[in-house]
């Protein structure tokens, strides 16, 4: 996904819709702010009455306004006496769900008055992510005794440290194969069960139902209440909500406040003695060559 917007005084409006959501990308040139930051003027007062409507616009549609990269301001005025901030892509939080990594950067300035915007999904490649445990891993029977087996197996040589420090890491291998074997796709393998349920509950309404069918049914049904319960319990561990309860099914939610998380904690650019530093090598880079100074 990559979409670009660079004009003057014009609003686009992306969307991808399904029977079950409704992915909306609004984007242009708003001309209005969020806040006062976003406006800068010469002049002793610059008009933010904009401000208000603007947000409530935002918020009462349930609109998600990305951080923008690259520089504060879109709008120049010609002698730079006055900037702001006129152009932005507001997303929905459906299309935040399918694309998390959403990024917007402005970028050089032309003969226009407006920087060019571009909306693209961030993947840049960080490095290996740490290993975590999931608490809905203890529900899935069979899991305590994988664990033990494995790493009763596991037969490594050399000093202590390093016998530890592999069988961590060959043990975060086999827990990501059996992540992917007994809790992946569990949204694909609830709804699966549902579709067979709705097809025995219609034959139901027809005709008297064998004992094997009603023992599937009461099964799949089971099945469904204990899928949810596991896809549940990792959006709440993942979106690091701790003041809710666990076992609440607002799943939405929950990875709404993950892609929100994400953005968040996200490094895009770093600004180094006045210039902008962006790219993961840079970036790297940068953090690297400051703690060297403040260690030495």
């Amino acid at each position: 996904m990559h979409s670009k917007k660079g004009c003057s005084g014009s609003k686009l409006l992306f969307s991808h819709s399904s029977p079950k959501r409704n992915n909306v990308c609004l984007c242009g040139d708003f001309n209005a702010v969020r806040s006062v930051e976003e406006r800068r003027s010469t002049r002793a007062q610059s008009s933010v009455g904009d401000v208000v409507p603007f947000n409530r616009f935002i918020e009462e549609n349930s609109l998600v306004d990305l951080p923008l990269c690259g520089r504060n301001f879109t709008w120049y005025k010609g002698d730079s006496t006055s900037m702001s901030r006129l152009d932005r892509f507001l997303l929905s939080e459906e299309w935040c769900l399918v694309w998390p990594n959403c990024l917007q950067v402005a970028h050089l300035r032309g003969l226009s008055d407006h920087c060019p915007l571009f909306l693209s999904v961030n993947e840049d490649n960080w490095g290996p992510r740490p290993s975590r445990m999931l608490i809905c891993w203890s529900d899935v029977p069979g899991y305590k005794q994988f664990v033990i087996d494995k790493w009763r197996e596991l037969s490594i040589q050399g000093w202590g440290r390093f016998v530890l420090q592999e069988k961590l890491k060959r043990m975060k291998f086999a827990l990501r194969e059996w992540h992917r074997t007994h809790v992946s796709n569990l949204p694909g393998r609830i709804q699966a069960f549902k579709q067979r349920v709705d097809v025995l509950e219609t034959k139901a309404e027809q005709l008297q139902l064998s004992d094997e069918e009603l023992a599937f049914l009461r099964s799949s049904t089971v099945d469904i209440h204990s899928l949810s319960r596991l896809n549940t319990s990792i959006s709440w561990q993942q979106s690091r909500l701790s003041w809710l309860k666990d076992g609440d099914a607002n799943s939405k939610y929950f990875h709404a406040v993950l892609a929100a998380r994400r953005r968040g904690n996200s490094i895009n650019y770093l600004n180094v003695d006045g210039l902008i530093v962006e790219g993961v090598i840079q970036v790297r880079e940068a953090v690297f060559n400051y703690f060297c100074l403040l260690k030495s």
